[in-house]
């Protein structure tokens, strides 16, 4: 199943807004990069509840269609000995080699993912996928890299950061300063 239609227009309007903020939001993630702001985990942890609470995953799962999940070495295990396989076996059915990040799925969208939009490894998927967004962790450039990288794909990112940016605009005006 695709997203539902009520999600495939939000899908739609967030890639568009995200798009057309590219540089803003940029801007943003470098300056939270770099000099990170006091309070901006505990900010992006209530943010992400607040987010989550009005979003379905079920009736959108697009991450899960357009960007590619990283599989590490202990995903790889956990999951193959889940589907009774082994590692290399599993490798070569569904996975391709990145050398920045271990493996990605071979093709988009995820091989896991069923046509009721719901994970068919969920219970073992891999670590990426269980933190998605990291916003909940404490917030290394890196996570912040994810987060940025996904305002135009999910729904809930696309209002998390809409609320981080209400929530510190007036202190990343004294920054810019």
């Amino acid at each position: 199943m695709a997203a539902t239609p009520e999600y495939a227009l939000k899908i739609a309007a967030i890639k568009l807004k995200a798009k057309a903020e590219r540089r803003e939001n940029k801007k943003l993630f470098d300056v939270f990069k770099t000099n990170k702001p006091k309070g901006l985990d505990r900010a992006f942890q209530q943010v992400n509840d607040e987010a989550f609470a009005h979003t379905n995953c079920l009736d959108c799962a697009n991450c899960c269609r357009v960007a590619q999940p990283v599989f590490e070495k202990p995903d790889i295990n956990r999951i193959a000995r889940h589907m009774n396989m082994s590692s290399a076996d599993f490798i070569k059915k569904y996975l391709k080699p990145e050398p920045d990040y271990g493996y990605f799925t071979k093709k988009l969208p995820c091989v896991f993912l069923g046509d009721d939009n719901k994970c068919s490894i969920y219970e073992v998927r891999p670590a990426g996928c269980r933190t998605y967004p990291p916003a909940k962790l404490r917030l290394s450039p890196e996570q912040l890299d994810v987060i940025h990288d996904n305002i135009g794909i999910c729904p809930a990112v696309s209002t998390m950061v809409e609320n981080i940016k209400i929530r510190f605009s007036n202190g990343l005006k004294a920054m810019a300063k």
